[in-house]
Formats: structure tokens, C-alpha cells, sequence
């Protein structure tokens, strides 16, 4: 028996191709003159509830410039469970930047991101986009976040 959710996910899907890789493309950062790993610092909750919001677990102050990548990445993996990382009055793309973030800005399966987005905005993520066809248009256009289309690494 297919429950509501599912039938929810695949009308989500339908129309989009969900075998296409997304991540934050990092050299484009680097290109246009930006510090990406100054973007994910920015991003981090800072809210005091996470011992890694502000320190690796070894003491050391997160600086950008001087964080390696695996300590942001190790960060932000953290917040999102103590605080909500991910929530419904971000822009889709911000939501979208941050999910990739939290997993590393390792390549991720279309399907996979929007069943992130589900996770997160529950009932309202069928309502903030036309459709999971427009996701994808909105993902393969050059966008603030620099996203794009990755080779898949899985």
C-alpha cells in the first residue's frame, strides 16, 4: 500500500530528471573572488546552544582563513541537531545551500535535496515551488550560491 507520502514524494518528482548530481560549486567562488568556506562560517547557528557553533571540539575558534574544511564541515553538521538549520522562512535556495552543506558539499541526487526539503518544510515545500520540474530549472540556472549540476561521486 502506497501511503501519502510517498504518492506525495513521487507527484513532487514527476517531470524532473532525479538521477542529476547537485553541489556547491566552489571553484566558481574562488573564480568570482569570494571565500566559500567564509559563506558556511556565516551560516553556522551561533547560537551558543552547540559547543561547535563557535569552537572545534579541540578549543580552537572557528576562523575563516584559518578553518580547514573538515572543522566547517564538522560544524555545520552539528548545528542542525541543536537548532534548525533548515527552515521554512529561508528562500528555497538557502535551504537548498545549507543542505548541501550539511552533507559536506559531496555531489547529491536531485531526488535526494527535495526529499531533504520535504523533511524540512513538511507541507509547505509543494507550495513554495510550482513544481519539482521548477526546482530543477531554478537549480540549473546561474544562481548567488553558485549550485549547479556535479558529477555524480557516490
Amino acid at each position: 500500500m502506497t501511503t501519502s507520502a510517498e504518492i506525495s514524494e513521487e507527484s513532487a518528482l514527476s517531470g524532473a530528471e532525479t538521477d542529476v548530481f547537485y553541489a556547491v560549486d566552489e571553484q566558481a567562488y574562488e573564480d568570482a573572488g569570494e571565500d566559500y568556506f567564509f559563506k558556511v562560517w556565516e551560516r553556522l547557528c551561533w547560537s551558543g546552544e552547540c559547543r561547535l557553533c563557535r569552537r572545534f571540539p579541540e578549543g580552537k575558534p572557528i576562523v575563516p582563513g584559518n578553518t580547514t574544511a573538515a572543522g566547517i564541515y564538522n560544524a555545520s553538521r552539528t548545528c542542525p541537531s541543536k537548532v534548525q538549520f533548515v527552515t521554512t522562512g529561508m528562500s528555497l535556495l538557502e535551504a537548498v545551500f545549507r543542505i548541501l552543506i550539511v552533507n559536506g558539499n559531496k555531489p547529491m541526487q536531485f531526488s535526494e535535496i527535495v526529499e531533504k526539503l520535504m523533511e524540512h518544510w513538511g507541507t509547505e515545500f509543494p507550495q513554495r515551488i510550482e513544481s519539482a520540474a521548477s526546482l530543477q530549472r531554478i537549480l540549473d540556472n546561474p544562481n548567488e550560491y553558485r549550485i549547479s549540476r556535479a558529477p555524480a561521486t557516490k
